[in-house]
């Protein structure tokens, strides 16, 4: 048995109890994510603009958010590409991914995060 699979054993062991102990407290679960991302979010740009501060619950952020499009986010995310941090998400994205848009002349950027390309360490949260 290779050193990689003993290791790995005991990790997945882990991660399985943390699955499990989400599985039983899904709503608390969704509580403590939306949080965490609400604290996470308030010293962007953009939660200050909304105010994450004052979020507490779901319905705080359907208030504070509205839904958008990806022109109604432009400028914040010119913003990013020029080289500012903190504006949609703590610090600066990755990479701007281009999503061309069939009916439109331009590509849409996206910014990417690590977070996107792997799994955060989701037990950090217990």
């Amino acid at each position: 048995m290779s050193l990689k699979s003993i290791l790995a054993k005991p990790f997945a062991k882990q991660v399985y109890k943390t699955i499990q102990k989400w599985a039983q407290k899904p709503i608390e679960t969704q509580e403590q994510v939306f949080k965490t991302l609400i604290l996470e979010g308030a010293g962007t740009q953009f939660g200050k603009d909304h105010d994450f501060k004052n979020i507490q619950t779901h319905t705080d952020f359907v208030k504070r958010v509205p839904i958008r499009d990806y022109e109604d986010l432009k400028p914040y995310i010119e913003r990013v590409v020029a080289g500012e941090d903190n504006i949609l998400w703590k610090g600066k994205p990755l990479y701007f991914a281009n999503r061309a848009q069939p009916r439109a002349q331009n590509t849409s950027l996206l910014p990417r995060k690590a977070c996107h390309i792997t799994l955060k360490r989701p037990e950090m949260l217990f």
